[in-house]
């Protein structure tokens, strides 16, 4: 087949549904398929402009203008992706028709671009869903459940996924939050972390360890990825202040409007042990996701099935542990019990916070459930093994 990916992030940008994507193109291309990517030129952050187009490892990238040079606000992002939609479209008519159009849901209603493709050209439309909407427009606040524009999005919603040859979630609470929009069952299919540990990477792990200032002897509680408005950091950053200098190390890598919280709390709690840190570049992230003991999740109520933060797969594949605040309908929290690679704490319980903490102090427990968090990896979170997956459903199988 001829594939054409649409997701407005791809390498070497650091956006997460970027990077995933790039691992199902390299599959697509080893299983003898065309590929091509439509994205943007702007980056992730922001920061930089890549170049209108390239080629990474047979995979042909087409990126269209960016042209809002920052679009802050709500009005601005809203801008921004539709002049991605409406470029995006331009840019592939003039693209050699593909058999294949697969989109992510980065924007949001990117999806209706494919759709309009195959209804244009001819080819099927299939959708990777990495995030409900608009359901995730309610749970943020921004939208309520029963005002017209909700109606109205929800209808583009099941327009854009009606007929499409595969819709694929992360898992299957996601599958039920998108089966009101859909008209065939989504399959769940689990993102994945990075390479599993080695003697390569504990090294280098130790070495970014002296690097950002960690004793050898000390434990670091790590929240690396996202901090968007879908988590929660107010429940670490209390334990933190309880603990105190006696305490772990509490460590955020990472961006999204929550950071602004930690950056805040770290700025007026100079007694509390706590970090903040920047992304991580994927060449250096399995470097850094080891250097950590325990690895932090959250979710908030309300968000179960509409996003499936990817951090236990990250953690469990260098066979750390988690710490998990949020609620047990959510696919975190299955995994991390099914799999007794961690903890699961009920959202605001900063007590049960402190009595898993204190378990994960001890060096027993964490090397216990951190070698049952990288065997369940090694069989639910493997690599090449959910790439081949998705690429057999878009093929058909």
């Amino acid at each position: 087949m001829r594939v054409l990916l649409i997701n407005q992030f791809y390498p070497p940008d650091i956006a997460p549904t970027g990077q995933a994507l790039d691992d199902l193109a390299r599959t697509l291309r080893a299983r003898g398929h065309e590929v091509d990517v439509l994205c943007s030129r702007r980056s992730y952050d922001g920061s930089a402009r890549y170049p209108a187009s390239d080629e990474r490892d047979g995979v042909r990238v087409h990126r269209v203008a960016a042209p809002l040079r920052d679009p802050r606000g709500l009005a601005g992002r809203i801008a921004d992706q539709l002049a991605f939609l409406a470029l995006g479209l331009a840019r592939a008519l003039r693209l050699p028709r593909p058999d294949l159009m697969l989109a992510l849901t980065t924007p949001p209603f990117v999806g209706s671009l494919a759709k309009a493709l195959a209804r244009l050209r001819g080819g099927a439309h299939a959708h990777w869903v990495m995030d409900v909407y608009p359901d995730v427009l309610a749970a943020s606040g921004i939208l309520a459940p029963h005002t017209r524009t909700f109606r109205t999005l929800a209808a583009l919603m099941r327009w854009q996924l009606g007929g499409a040859s595969r819709v694929i979630a992360l898992g299957p609470f996601m599958a039920r939050r998108i089966e009101p929009y859909s008209t065939q069952p989504p399959a769940p299919v689990a993102l994945w972390g990075e390479d599993g540990p080695g003697v390569d990477a504990e090294q280098d792990a130790q070495r970014l360890r002296q690097e950002r200032g960690w004793r050898p002897d000390e434990i670091v509680f790590l929240y690396s990825g996202h901090m968007g408005l879908a988590h929660r950091v107010d429940v670490f950053l209390t334990a933190a202040q309880r603990l105190g200098a006696r305490g772990p190390r509490w460590a955020f890598a990472g961006g999204g409007q929550r950071r602004r919280e930690v950056e805040a709390f770290a700025a007026s709690h100079a007694e509390v042990r706590v970090q903040v840190l920047p992304y991580v570049q994927r060449e250096s992230l399995r470097a850094s996701l080891a250097s950590a003991d325990v690895h932090l999740a959250s979710l908030a109520s309300g968000w179960q099935g509409l996003v499936v933060p990817s951090k236990v797969q990250a953690a469990f594949g260098v066979g750390r542990p988690v710490l998990f605040v949020g609620p047990s309908d959510s696919e975190i929290a299955a995994w991390v019990v099914e799999s007794q690679g961690g903890w699961v704490v009920a959202e605001g319980d900063v007590n049960g916070l402190l009595a898993a903490v204190e378990q994960a102090c001890d060096p027993q427990q964490r090397a216990q459930r951190g070698a049952r968090a990288l065997a369940y990896a090694r069989e639910r979170f493997d690599r090449s093994r959910n790439c081949e997956r998705l690429v057999s459903l878009l093929e058909g199988e």
